[in-house]
Order: structure tokens, then sequence, then C-alpha cells
């Protein structure tokens, strides 16, 4: 039946005139649709992009869609949130009567259904999202389970709409900016990969004025023929005394595709638990995973705009000119230094979970990975004293695995304050 009303919907949700959102106060979210229905979503998210490895940036889009549809379909009109958030597409009529949390399960499930990148899980996901459905709208009379769920697929229809005109599919046509020269990013070992995601920052952001954080020209050696030399030196010097403390770090953090959520899914996992450990209520909750993900998902826009705009190489190139069998203790990513991804989506995350929760000490099991994995990759739990402290350790991971200089990660914290800043 469930599957029937559905499909219904998406098919006259296509056709149907949207406006806006008339409901100021939303109505008390029934016991069946709780946050832990919610967190249950979103974290079987994070292990599926695990599963089928999407990239780190690509994943940073797919958390923040579903939890922007997610946040429309549950959050009051007067929500000031919407004061910050720019291109905010019309909303289908919703009845004063709709359950929240259904009708944003109900939007979150079917964006990921629609814009999740492997066909095949599309599929088993769908499955998925009949079942937590189901859950989801047990205890709810039938008229209020349809406009629930009618309306968080209406949503779902506005958003996916929304996708198909950010720039995505226009990004992958760019090329890296041809430039060449000492101080240069050039494709490095393992696999010298050609620039990934040199289009990345023309997409269309979540916030309207985070794409106004910019960084200066990094700083150099002052040798014209090696410019980033002596920030290299620092980087041989470390790598040469690393303590296994230290390695523990940089593993911890890696969140490279296949391992975990990626980055952005360690850091939507950490906002559930915080949410959750809080005694969030689920409409709460879902407003703070979609602030964390909208800002991150730009942090990345922002980060890549910056990185290839100064095309900085990286710790290996210039190393490896004196000491060609150098290498990092992490592969180094495919694209160029500065200033370091982690850094800034950390540093925006951290920022944003502070601003909801204030200091609050937790321990990371290592979010994103199953048991099985935290064996695989030698991960134990680290515990943090505060938000920042995980973004700064976060931070720091990338000069312990090789591959970032010290002015990439300040830089990188720089420019992540500033896109919090421009979110809050």
């Amino acid at each position: 039946m469930l599957k029937k009303l559905l499909v219904t919907f998406l098919l006259l949700s296509a056709t149907a005139v949207v406006q806006p959102a008339v409901a100021s106060t939303p109505p008390a979210t029934s016991a069946a649709a709780s946050n832990d229905l919610v967190s249950e979503f979103l974290t079987e998210l994070t292990v599926r992009v695990s599963r089928d490895r999407v990239a780190p940036t690509k994943s940073s889009r797919l958390y923040a869609y579903v939890a922007y549809s997610m946040f429309l379909a549950s959050a009051p009109s007067d929500d000031m949130l919407f004061k910050n958030l720019g291109n905010v597409p019309e909303l289908p009529p919703r009845a004063e009567s709709i359950d929240p949390v259904v009708a944003a399960l109900a939007a979150g499930t079917s964006v990921a259904r629609n814009i999740f990148l492997v066909a095949a899980a599309r599929t088993t996901f769908g499955e998925f999202r009949d079942r937590i459905l189901r859950s989801a709208a047990k205890d709810l009379s039938a008229s209020v389970e349809q406009e629930s769920v009618k309306y968080g697929i209406g949503v779902a229809a506005a958003v996916v709409a929304r996708t198909n005109a950010d720039g995505f599919e226009e990004s992958k046509k760019a090329m890296a900016p041809d430039v060449k020269g000492p101080g240069i990013w050039v494709p490095t070992q393992p696999g010298y990969q050609p620039a990934i995601d040199p289009g990345w920052a023309t997409l269309t952001t979540f916030f309207n004025d985070t794409k106004k954080c910019t960084l200066p020209d990094p700083p150099t050696s002052g040798n014209s023929s090696s410019p980033f030399q002596g920030a290299a030196e620092e980087v041989a010097t470390v790598a040469k005394n690393l303590t296994e403390e230290q390695k523990s770090i940089a593993r911890f953090w890696d969140d490279s595709r296949g391992r975990t959520g990626t980055p952005a899914g360690h850091w939507l996992e950490i906002a559930l638990v915080a949410g959750l450990e809080k005694n969030t209520d689920a409409v709460k909750l879902i407003r703070v995973v979609a602030h964390t993900s909208m800002a991150v998902s730009d942090s990345f826009i922002v980060n890549f705009g910056e990185k290839y705009e100064h095309m900085v190489e990286r710790p290996i190139t210039v190393l490896q000119r004196s000491d060609p069998q150098w290498s990092s203790y992490l592969p180094t990513p495919a694209f160029p230094e500065y200033p370091s991804g982690h850094s800034t989506i950390s540093k925006t995350a951290a920022d944003v979970l502070t601003s909801y929760f204030g200091i609050w000490s937790f321990t990371d099991p290592g979010y994103g990975l199953t048991q099985e994995s935290r064996a695989k990759f030698e991960v134990t739990p680290r515990t943090f004293s505060s938000f920042d402290a995980a973004a700064k350790e976060a931070s720091i991971s990338r000069l312990y695995g090789g591959i970032q200089f010290t002015i990439g990660l300040t830089s990188g914290v720089t420019l992540g304050a500033c896109v919090a800043s421009k979110t809050l």
C-alpha cells in the first residue's frame, strides 16, 4: 500500500503547482516518528556512501541535499535559518495536520533514492525507505499518514529539481587550470591521477554569502625555484619522527573514499550523536544535521575554489626532488594542497555544532566504520573535550599523514571559520 502511495505521489508531484508552506508551527511529533528513526536513516546513508565508494565532494552534496529536504519538510516557515539560505525552492501546500518527522523522512529518503550516484543502491534504498516510513507512520491515522508522505514527496520533488540546476553536471566538464612552474601542483603518487573535481567551486551553495570567503596567496619560502621547500622540510621532519599516536590520529581522520562515510559523513554522525545525547527532539535534530551538512557542503565548494585558484603543489612533490624514495604516511589526494580540506570542513562543522550545543565532550569510536573496518584500518576510539578539539585534531592529522603543509592547515581553519560565520 505504501509503495503504491509513494508512486502515486511522485507522479503527482511532477506536475503539481508548488506554493510556499503556510504552517508556521508544526504539530507535535508522533512517538513512532522519533529521532531514533531520523538517526537510523541518516546513519544508513553514511554506510551506503562508504560501501559504494562515493567521493568526499559528491557525498557532501548528497548528505546536504538529503538533510536540506528534511529540514524544508519539517521546519516552520518562520525558522530563522531561512534568512541565510539562497535559492530555496517553492514548496507544495502544507496541511496543518501533517506529522513533520514523517514528512521529513519521506522527503529525505526520496531525495536519497533519486540522487544517489550508484544505480544499484537506489533499488535497495527504496526498500529501506518503505520500511522506515512504515515504522514512522504506524501510529498515525491514514489521513495524516497520507498528507505527511504526500507533502514530504512534494518537497523532495522540489529539491531534486534544484539538484538538476546547481551546476553539478556542468562541473564534470571543467579542467584544472593549465599552469606550470615552480610550486604549481602536478599529479602525484600513488596513481598520478589527474586533478579531481576542478570545477567543484562552480556549484551553487546553500547559504547566500559563503562564497565571499576567500584566502590570500599562501606564504612561500622566498626561493623562486622551490617556493614551498621550507614548508616541505617541516613535513619531512614530522614524517621522520612520527609516533604511534600520530600515526593513529592520521588513520583515524583519514575518512577517504571507501573507508568511511567520508569527512562530511563523519561530522554528520558527530552531529547526530550530540543531538541524541542532548535529548534533542526530532525536528530540532533534523535542523542541526541540515545546518551542519549544508555548511560542510558549502565549505567543500569554497575550499575547492581556493585549491584551484592557488594550485599549490603537495609535499611529496617537493620532497621527492631530493629524495625520489620519499613517501607520505597516507596516500596523497589528487588535487592541490592549499588550503587543507579537512581543516576547512572540520572547522566549519565544529563552529556550527558549537552554536547549538556549546562545549560538549565526546568519544568518537570512528564513525562510519564497521567493527570489521575499525580492525582492518587499526582505528581505535578517540575522546575530545569539544567539537573544536576534534576539528583541530582532524586538521593536524593531515600533517601527520604527510600530505599537507602547516600553511595549508592554518589557512583551512581560517576559511572554515569564515564559512561557518556566514551560516550563523
